[in-house]
């Protein structure tokens, strides 16, 4: 399924406003190209479900989505916000070819199969500041394994990041105490 409105039919049918904080009719607009359709509610399992339930449902907002947007255009185009390990490593976001893209990522060797593109960074701040931890576990093939989160965003923005997985735990470690 390759359409910009593939991705804002499903959130119209899926979420509650009073569940996810997002004004859909801005997502008509954008620029994007959506490769693999977000995982149905139908899709998940019981305890998916209930895992999928206790998510966080507040959007990520624009600040936040900014912040991403200019700390990828300054990135080489291996560098991104991923993971970095041996086998499936879950979603990344990467800037290439003055494309923004979020996608799947093995063995932590950047985009194997995309997700969603972005022909302007306007739709993906845009999309971004829209997005949460609930409706960011819906993407890619598998549910809420190494999805994109608000604590690895910020962790993205962090002076001291790395894709290694050991620096990110660290990184958790030290946001608890």
């Amino acid at each position: 399924m390759h359409s910009k409105f593939s991705l804002f039919r499903f959130l119209q049918h899926t979420f509650t406003p009073s569940k996810v904080q997002l004004d859909v009719t801005d997502l008509t607009n954008l620029n994007l190209t959506v490769h693999m359709p977000k995982m149905t509610l139908k899709q998940l399992n019981k305890k998916e479900l209930k895992i999928y339930r206790n998510l966080n449902s507040e959007n990520y907002g624009e600040d936040l989505s900014l912040q991403v947007a200019e700390k990828l255009t300054k990135a080489s185009a291996r560098n991104g916000l991923y993971f970095a390990h041996r086998d499936y490593c879950g979603q990344g976001i990467f800037y290439q070819e003055n494309t923004s893209v979020l996608g799947t990522v093995y063995d932590g060797y950047g985009i194997k199969d995309p997700i969603i593109t972005f022909n302007s960074k306007e739709a993906f701040v845009t999309w971004l500041a829209s997005e949460n931890d609930k409706s960011m576990a819906l993407y890619g093939e598998k549910f809420n394994n190494q999805t994109i989160t608000k604590s690895r965003i910020n962790w993205f923005l962090d002076p001291n990041y790395s894709p290694v997985w050991n620096d990110y735990c660290m990184y958790l470690k030290a946001q608890s105490h």
